[in-house]
């Protein structure tokens, strides 16, 4: 028969192995790969530009997860967002880094993803061919236009022909992903694409003409987009999602600074995209402005002006709500813990900077 001290002895035994047990069950489970998605590029390489494409070359993922063995699954598809999308319904993808407007599409369709970063926002661009006598947007009316749909810049393209009081019904569209654009153009089965800085090897090659653009402007045509998971992996893995996102902040941090321009340049360029033509892209604009990852009100608006645009174009058929849609908890951790709180200014609805933050 066992004493009382016995039992308080067997009581007080049972408590410490539930003490050491419980932090050990509580602790995440890490999955076996990450797999993450940014938007491809015409040269069909597995690599990528922005923050996306720094996240990949200096390896914080793979740093981040190394110890536990944790493997990084990238993608880089050519037919982009919609791509993206695609591989998210498959469940084929854990986070993609992709453009606003079917970042949109995609949770207007019924996908369960929350937006964790912005990719930031850069300018796009209307090249026509050599002879096509287009001198300005109006020129565009009855004009052969390739845009790749389901992206952002069909959107960007929408906002153009609102501009000049003009639509999607006064130009002839073609539908062309980014590689077929530049064939088409040069072999003048198309007379403009609007695009971004991937267009701009047209110019510089001596085959278009760039007739207009928004760079330098924080111009409602601009490119944004979004770093997104899907719902069931952040609740499944809610710490892994944060070290994901702590990674991103980082990337962006290095891509930001002004010191390590030259090196960011390259590593874009391993995407076979020319040097000059990225160089061009970013001439006169600091880097910190276009890789701004802050969900800030100016995003908000994009993404609210995006939604809109989906509506009325059928594109999708049930509202989304941003502040549902948008969790900003993660990059709001990852700026406090690593100390960026000063790096990226925060912008108004309109595009001006917040009052006190530069």
């Amino acid at each position: 028969m066992k004493t009382k001290y016995q039992y308080a002895l067997a009581i007080i035994s049972l408590l410490a192995a539930q003490l050491i047990w419980v932090p050990a069950q509580a602790a995440e489970n890490l999955p076996n790969v990450i797999h993450i998605a940014g938007q491809g590029n015409p040269y069909g390489t597995p690599y990528g530009t922005a923050v996306i494409g720094v996240l990949r070359a200096n390896g914080y993922l793979e740093k981040a997860f190394a110890d536990e063995h944790v493997k990084i699954d990238w993608q880089f598809p050519q037919g982009t967002g919609p791509a993206i999308n695609e591989a998210l319904a498959n469940g084929q993808l854990d986070f993609a880094n992709y453009g606003g407007l079917p970042n949109i599409v995609g949770r207007g369709s019924g996908l369960r993803t929350k937006i964790l970063a912005s990719y930031g926002s850069s300018p796009i661009y209307v090249v026509t061919r050599k002879g096509a006598a287009i001198k300005t947007l109006a020129d565009l009316k009855g004009k052969k236009v390739s845009v790749s749909r389901g992206t952002i810049l069909e959107l960007s393209l929408a906002t153009l022909l609102n501009s000049i009081n003009l639509s999607e019904k006064d130009i002839q569209l073609y539908d062309l992903k980014a590689a077929d654009q530049i064939s088409a153009l040069t072999s003048g089965d198309i007379d403009v694409v609007v695009g971004n800085a991937d267009i701009l090897p047209l110019r510089d090659k001596g085959i278009a003409d760039v007739i207009y653009t928004t760079k330098g402007k924080n111009d409602p045509a601009n490119i944004f987009g979004s770093l997104v998971v899907t719902e069931r992996f952040a609740q499944r893995y809610p710490e892994v999602t944060q070290r994901v996102v702590d990674a991103f902040v980082q990337a962006a941090a290095f891509a930001s600074d002004e010191k390590n321009r030259q090196q960011v340049f390259a590593i874009w360029a391993q995407t076979k995209m020319p040097r000059n033509s990225l160089e061009s892209d970013y001439q006169g604009d600091l880097l910190k402005d276009r890789l701004n990852p802050l969900l800030d009100n100016y995003f908000r608006a994009n993404l609210q002006r995006g939604i809109s645009f989906a509506r009325d174009s059928k594109l999708i058929r049930r509202d989304i709500d941003v502040q549902q849609w948008v969790d900003d908890r993660y990059i709001n951790q990852s700026i406090e813990k690593l100390g960026y709180q000063s790096l990226w200014t925060k912008k108004e609805a309109n595009g001006n900077d917040s009052p006190g933050t530069r």
